[in-house]
C-alpha cells in the first residue's frame, strides 16, 4: 500500500506536470522562448518532469499514413501491449505485414520461446493471418532490433521497394527506437510512430508511480548515454 506522503507527492508532481503542458500552450509559447539544449549536454541531475516530457513524449505522433510492413520491437511484455496495437494497425488497413522482432529466450507460462514467437502466438490469437507474419528471431536488443530487421525487409519485400514502415513500441521506448531506426535506415524509407500505451509509462500518467518514475528516468538516461556514444546524431529539444 502506498504511503500518505507517497500519495501527497505522485499528486503534487502530476499536478505540476499538468501546469507544465498548460502553461505549454501556443498561445504562451509566441511571449515565452523555450530554452533548448542538446540531448548530449544533459546530465541525470537536470532530469525533471518537464524536460523527461520533452525527452521522452514531445513531438512524437503517429500521422495515420499506410505503410509496406509494420515493425513490433521485441520486450518482455510485447504481447500485452505493443502486439495489439501493431494487430489493430494491421486490421484497419495501414499495412499487410507484421515484422515481430526479438530472439531472447524467454520463460513464458506457455514454454520457453523467443520474444517474436511469443509475439507470433498473440498475433495469430488476435486474427492476424500466419503468412502476414514475418519474424525476426536473432536479436537481442533494441539496436539489433533495428538492423535485422533491415535484413528481413531485404528478404521480403526487396528494401529498395519498401517506402514506409511503422515502428510499434511503446510510448516511452519510442523516441530511442525512432532515433535509431530514422538513422539506420535508408533515407528513402520512412518511419512513422505508432506508440502503445502500458501500465506504468504514459505520458500522462509515469510521474504518478514509483515504478513509472524509474522507467522513465532510466529510458531518458539511455536516450541520453546513446547520443554520447554515437548510435544516433546529436538533437535539440
Amino acid at each position: 500500500m502506498k504511503s500518505a506522503s507517497f500519495r501527497r507527492l505522485s499528486g503534487q508532481r502530476f499536478r505540476t506536470f499538468l501546469s507544465v503542458l498548460r502553461t505549454s500552450s501556443p498561445t504562451i509559447r509566441k511571449h515565452k522562448e523555450k530554452k533548448t539544449m542538446l540531448i548530449s549536454q544533459i546530465k541525470e541531475k537536470q532530469l525533471t518532469d518537464e524536460l523527461i516530457d520533452r525527452l521522452l513524449y514531445q513531438g512524437i505522433e503517429d500521422t495515420g499514413e499506410r505503410a509496406d510492413c509494420i515493425l513490433v520491437l521485441g520486450s518482455t511484455k510485447a504481447s500485452n501491449y505493443r502486439v495489439p496495437k501493431a494487430v489493430q494497425a494491421y486490421k484497419d488497413g495501414r499495412a499487410g505485414k507484421i515484422m515481430l522482432c526479438g530472439g531472447v529466450i524467454r520463460e513464458y507460462p506457455e514454454g520457453a520461446a523467443t520474444e517474436a514467437e511469443h509475439m507470433e502466438k498473440t498475433a495469430l490469437a488476435l486474427g492476424v493471418s500466419k503468412e502476414d507474419i514475418i519474424l525476426e528471431n536473432s536479436s537481442e536488443n533494441t539496436i539489433e532490433n533495428i538492423l535485422f530487421a533491415l535484413i528481413e525487409l531485404q528478404r521480403a519485400f526487396w528494401l529498395n521497394k519498401v517506402k514506409r514502415v511503422l515502428l510499434v513500441t511503446t510510448a516511452c521506448h519510442m523516441r530511442r527506437s525512432l532515433s535509431i531506426a530514422r538513422y539506420l535506415f535508408p533515407a528513402h524509407i520512412s518511419v512513422i510512430p505508432c506508440p502503445a500505451n502500458d501500465t506504468y509509462t504514459r505520458r500522462d500518467n509515469w510521474m504518478t508511480t514509483p515504478e513509472g518514475i524509474m522507467r522513465a528516468k532510466s529510458e531518458s538516461m539511455n536516450l541520453i548515454r546513446c547520443v554520447q556514444n554515437g548510435v544516433f546524431p546529436d538533437f535539440e529539444i
